[in-house]
């Protein structure tokens, strides 16, 4: 839909490079690493209940109703496991086609902006940002929900500056699909960038946002599954809409309360390697193309702005940011590398790239040689190795040698270079966080009419790779609303006084627990334990109940 003229020997060829370079960040070993808790295991099981209930409409996850977010990524990652099986790779496709189309929107409209090398750059910058790769290979929300609003943004930026009526329709089908991944927290975005937009152009063209025939689409499209669940549940739309929304914006006491400045650190992340290159891009001045650079920039500000100041805080929010930066980075090097005098005509990069250098070689001698202080901190990186060594000494390489040789694509390969180290850093990580070989202890274990009970603690992946549902001793959860909802008997025990009936029905019980717990549990039950596996403080203990 982005439209541009490409040259007959780049027609294929800058699409191509994107695609290879998606396919090894984006989908390479996908499934070698286990779910993790808590994201990745939620949505992929409430995915596989929407299969096992075969209800579509009402998301469930432990047998009861989560209404916490729409349903259509549980609708894509169900789709998935309905084509491949249940596969940790399947429930991540939808993140990782959602990343590969960003990359691919990104080329797309630095294309229509400014041409085809400038759309290529910023597409290969976007796709090597650690921050984008990361959330391409994990399950949750936000990569889709970014694609969905990218999209609808890039279209209805096109439709504004570009007199091209035609593209609202689809800008807001895109917008509608937004919503429907997370919720209204996509209408207020676009309409807030859309808005800064249109005031680009002055206050005049705000009118032009005024479009009855695309509201009504958007209606048509998104409104649906929030009647049907709100027939079925008059509670759902003060939960969602007022809980869920309102609440977590204004008040993150109980949901991930950071201070106003986290996402400065976290966006800065994110960007890397590009990190140090991304304020140079920012301050270059163009008249030729001033109200497409500004237009970005207050596209990354307003995502910047919106969600700092908002109580509740996670690193995924930030993600829609990335884009707009990395275009903006991209349409900078293309126009450097075309000037004659080279990096003479930009010290403001060239200092860029030094400071780069220094910060970096720094980092190496800090790693290599640790002051006391920072020894305990990196005795926590010993389950990476050798990757954050082999990393550090990248990033530290690739400046350098971009000066010495003062050839931009070092750039490029080094982005590349250090991308690749990604995917098994998150190998490593979800050996700490992933339940699935305690999920595949459990259904080794597993006999006809046992039960799965957890002892103050719960876990959405480990019922997703056991196949099984908890039962709980009943403690505060994200399925209280749920619970209230449709109270399920037999799942959820006020003390564990009231297991007592259950668990003497079963010729066998499996408790997931911390260890604290068990040594309390040994003392309250007699029968026989056995410990079959441990992630890190969490222990699945095989129980069988002894008689008098």
């Amino acid at each position: 839909m982005f439209s541009s003229t490409p040259s007959r020997s780049t027609r294929w060829l800058y699409p191509g490079l994107l695609t290879l370079a998606g396919l090894g960040l984006f989908f390479f070993r996908l499934g070698a690493p286990g779910l993790m808790d808590p994201d990745e295991g939620r949505y992929a099981e409430i995915a596989r209940e929407m299969l096992l209930l075969k209800d579509w409409l009402i998301p469930h996850l432990n047998l009861v109703p989560y209404l916490e977010k729409p349903p259509l990524l549980y609708w894509a990652t169900a789709l998935s496991f309905t084509a491949f099986g249940l596969k940790a790779w399947a429930a991540r496709l939808p993140a990782a086609l959602s990343a590969l189309g960003g990359v691919y929107l990104a080329y797309g409209l630095g294309r229509a902006l400014w041409g085809e090398r400038q759309g290529f750059w910023g597409a290969m910058i976007l796709a090597t940002c650690s921050g984008y790769i990361i959330m391409a290979r994990v399950l949750t929300l936000d990569m889709a929900l970014s694609f969905f609003l990218t999209l609808a943004l890039g279209l209805g930026y096109l439709a504004l500056s570009r007199n091209r009526e035609k593209l609202w329709p689809w800008a807001y089908l895109a917008l509608a699909l937004a919503v429907l991944v997370k919720g209204p927290v996509a209408l207020v975005l676009a309409g807030l960038i859309w808005g800064l937009g249109a005031l680009l152009r002055g206050w005049r063209t705000l009118g032009v946002l005024v479009r009855p025939g695309c509201w009504v689409l958007l209606a048509v499209v998104v409104l649906p599954w929030f009647f049907y669940v709100a027939w079925r549940y008059p509670e759902f739309p003060r939960f969602f809409l007022w809980e869920h929304h309102v609440a977590r914006y204004v008040d993150g006491a109980l949901y991930h309360q950071e201070p106003w400045w986290y996402f400065g650190p976290v966006l800065l992340g994110f960007l890397a390697p590009w990190t140090f290159l991304t304020p140079w891009a920012l301050g270059l001045r163009s008249a030729a193309d001033f109200q497409d650079r500004l237009f970005l920039i207050l596209w990354a500000g307003a995502v910047l702005v919106f969600y700092s100041l908002s109580r509740g805080k996670l690193p995924p929010y930030i993600l829609p940011a990335l884009l707009p930066l990395a275009l903006l980075l991209g349409e900078a090097l293309v126009n450097l590398a075309s000037q004659e005098t080279g990096l003479r005509r930009y010290p403001g990069f060239r200092l860029s790239l030094l400071l780069w250098t220094l910060v970096a070689w720094i980092a190496v001698a800090l790693y290599f040689w640790p002051p006391a202080a920072l020894t305990a901190l990196l005795s926590r990186t010993e389950a990476l190795k050798p990757y954050p060594a082999i990393g550090l000494v990248t990033l530290a390489l690739v400046p350098t040698v971009t000066l010495l040789v003062r050839r931009l694509e070092v750039l490029l390969v080094g982005a590349l270079l250090l991308g690749a180290m990604v995917p098994p850093v998150v190998d490593r990580i979800s050996l700490q966080r992933s339940p699935k070989e305690m999920g595949l202890t459990l259904r080794a274990h597993w006999q006809p009419e046992a039960a799965l009970v957890g002892i103050y603690l719960y876990s959405q992946g480990l019922s997703f790779y056991s196949r099984q549902v908890f039962h709980l001793l009943d403690f505060a959860t994200e399925l209280n609303f749920g619970k209230k909802l449709a109270p399920q008997g037999g799942l959820f025990f006020p003390k564990l006084e009231d297991m007592g009936e259950f668990l003497a029905s079963r010729p066998q019980v499996f408790f997931y627990l911390k260890t604290p717990e068990f040594n309390w549990l040994k003392k309250q039950l007699s029968g026989d334990f056995k410990i079959l596996a441990r992630q890190k403080d969490c222990l699945l203990v095989a129980f069988r109940r002894k008689y008098p």
